[in-house]
């Protein structure tokens, strides 16, 4: 509950210090006060963002930014002129101020609809407008359309390396894609203004994509999210989402389910990357800079960027197309998650107050979800009968882990809605009624179309 007591900051303070006001409240304004606690003035994020591009530093006196003589009202009802001049303004909300210069209450103001604070009725704004770092991706993809689905104002940062296929037929106006690289640092600073939230996506994904140029998985994995984690920083975007991996755990050892405390232990290139962007991104955090770490269970489902290089996909394929599920080893755990559930937990972060998530690393997934290569193979078995199961022991994957999910499941109430099932009987239904005729094509493997192309 967010009272107007939570908005007021000193006039001596700095803007840092009035940029944690204005996220802890999430009314992207706080309201200035002096030292006799009379009302000064207001200052939005949107003032603090223009400052900082202007050369201000987050260090500087909030004065510095401060508007000095905001529409504000004496009266607790707000006349029809009042309303008028603030929606033509398109003002976020309007102080209350009594005739000794107190701070009485304020006025918040949605599609011209008043709510006030001291009526005890407001919860913490959300976020309205967010910058997605590969929202093309397989899993970017489906985030943006869901992101538009809620009325956010979604743009896309991409270098479309696997195509623009993904995003055809978007038609929104909340929606601006642009075509560049996290690497470059302009591209960077030009697109995070404006935005309440970045979502970090924009990595090469996998274990064997990664291995092919180390020097460019580096640079791309673990120097430019150092980069972008560095820029919103810079420039006050304190709701920061990093996707990382369960596969950080690596070769565990024992059974025993593996919380964000348990030891790590990556055994590829692409979890140590992941791990060391973690650490990086961590580093960065103070009170303001509020970093959400997502470390991913194996992902799998239908995506409008189809991929069947992940397990679940990739067997279910084989066994509709090729009539066999072959499994290297079979013993190895893994926990798994459907694309469209992470999308759910990335916008359940957003949705959360600051708070809740910040400076925070959440495996995302459910333990029922936690199965052994041979367990997939058998609930793809279930699902398509005519399928051979075929088991081999030459070169497998020797990552094994069992994860605990408990702490996103408490502290924002995540818990998916989609199984391993749902996903077979998704991609099987894919493959009947798509454009796909051969699963094995480059465009739906990592590895392999990143060798054709000639880059890596």
């Amino acid at each position: 509950m967010v009272l107007v007591q939570d908005m007021l900051i000193s006039d001596k303070s700095t803007i840092k210090q009035a940029m944690r006001v204005i996220d802890l409240a999430g009314l992207k304004m706080a309201l200035i006060i002096n030292d006799e606690k009379k009302f000064e003035g207001v200052v939005t994020d949107g003032d603090i963002r223009r400052g900082i591009l202007n050369g201000i530093s987050i260090h500087d006196p909030v004065s510095t930014v401060m508007v000095r003589n905001p529409l504000f009202s004496n009266e607790t009802f707000l006349s029809q002129e009042i309303l008028s001049i603030a929606s033509s303004q398109k003002l976020i909300g309007i102080p209350i101020i009594d005739s000794e210069k107190n701070v009485q209450d304020f006025v918040l103001l949605e599609n011209n609809k008043p709510t006030y604070l001291s009526k005890r009725n407001y919860q913490t704004h959300k976020v309205e407008s967010v910058l997605v770092l590969g929202g093309a991706g397989f899993i970017g993809s489906m985030l943006v359309r869901r992101l538009l689905e809620q009325g956010y104002k979604v743009r896309v940062l991409d270098l479309f390396l696997y195509g623009k296929e993904s995003l055809f037929g978007l038609n929104n106006t909340n929606l601006e894609i642009i075509e560049g690289d996290t690497r470059h640092v302009e591209t960077l600073t030009n697109c995070v203004q404006g935005v309440d939230a970045v979502i970090h996506l924009a990595e090469l994904v996998g274990d064997p994509a990664c291995a092919l140029n180390p020097k460019t998985t580096q640079d791309i994995n673990y120097i430019a999210t150092n980069l972008v984690a560095s820029v919103c920083k810079h420039y006050q975007i304190n709701r920061f989402i990093y996707l990382s991996s369960c596969s950080v755990y690596g070769a565990s050892q024992g059974d025993e389910l593996l919380t964000e405390e348990s030891s790590i232990n990556p055994v590829s290139l692409y979890a140590k990357m992941k791990l060391t962007a973690e650490s990086a991104i961590r580093g960065m955090s103070d009170d303001n800079f509020s970093p959400t770490i997502l470390r991913l269970s194996t992902v799998y489902g239908a995506s409008f960027r189809p991929r069947f290089d992940l397990v679940v996909n990739t067997l279910t394929a084989k066994a509709k197309r090729e009539g066999k599920i072959t499994i290297f080893g079979g013993d190895q755990w893994r926990p798994n998650v459907h694309v469209k559930d992470v999308a759910k937990a990335i916008m359940m972060v957003l949705a959360s107050p600051l708070r809740n998530v910040a400076n925070q690393v959440f495996n995302v997934g459910s333990e029922s979800q936690n199965h052994t290569i041979n367990e997939i193979g058998e609930i793809i078995s279930k699902k398509l009968p005519s399928a051979s199961v075929i088991i081999e022991e030459r070169d497998f994957d020797k990552r094994n882990y069992r994860v605990s999910f408990e702490r996103i499941r408490n502290a924002i109430g995540f818990t998916p809605d989609f199984t391993i099932e749902d996903g077979v009987l998704e991609i099987e239904k894919q493959l009947d009624g798509s454009g796909i005729k051969d699963h094995n094509e480059n465009q739906y493997n990592n590895v392999k179309f990143l060798k054709s192309i000639n880059k890596f």
